[in-house]
């Protein structure tokens, strides 16, 4: 059997989608309140081995990237000025309650490193910005209007084979939001 026989073949046989846009599914989001969201999500992040903090508690002043002139300071900074970040605040899009994650563009990072490059990952969240679920969140998400993007829920963290945990692996070894 040739290979354009075979092509033909699987194209007459291909089966129809079972995939529905998010706009023409049927899900329905928990009614739940703002309150009760930003109530789940805590015990999440918490759960996750996260923080919610404030600034003043911080035991070091971060970078703030949430300054516009900062990022840009930071666009182009090369690997040993971005290996001296210990401490970094960044402006967080919005929240999911049922898992604590925090999802994060590239229009709030100078560079997409630094969230897993820094020690202590600080991100400002506005309450009002959580959403209820995972399902929620994919609905808010615009993919033609980022580059790039990526969820974050506690700090890095794995275990090997003898089950012992540790934190910092492959990130920030501290994760704090402030609502």
């Amino acid at each position: 059997m040739s290979k354009k026989t075979i092509l033909q073949a699987i194209r007459r046989n291909k089966p129809q989608s079972t995939m529905q846009s998010a706009q023409e599914d049927n899900y329905r989001s928990p009614s739940w309140s703002q309150e009760e969201c930003k109530s789940l999500f805590i015990k999440n992040l918490q759960l996750q081995g996260g923080e919610i903090g404030t600034l003043a508690e911080l035991q070091t002043q971060p970078v703030d990237f949430t300054r516009e002139d900062l990022r840009a300071e930071y666009a182009n900074a090369p690997l040993e000025k971005l290996n001296r970040l210990e401490s970094v605040l960044i402006e967080g899009n919005f929240g999911v309650a049922e898992n604590g994650a925090i999802w994060l563009e590239d229009k709030d990072l100078p560079q997409r490193i630094i969230p897993f490059i820094t020690q202590q990952l600080i991100i400002r969240l506005h309450p009002s910005a959580i959403v209820a679920t995972m399902h929620d969140a994919y609905r808010k998400i615009n993919l033609t209007g980022t580059g790039y993007g990526v969820f974050i829920s506690g700090p890095s963290k794995t275990a090997d084979i003898e089950q012992c945990l540790v934190y910092g692996a492959h990130g920030a070894v501290k994760l704090t939001v402030i609502l």
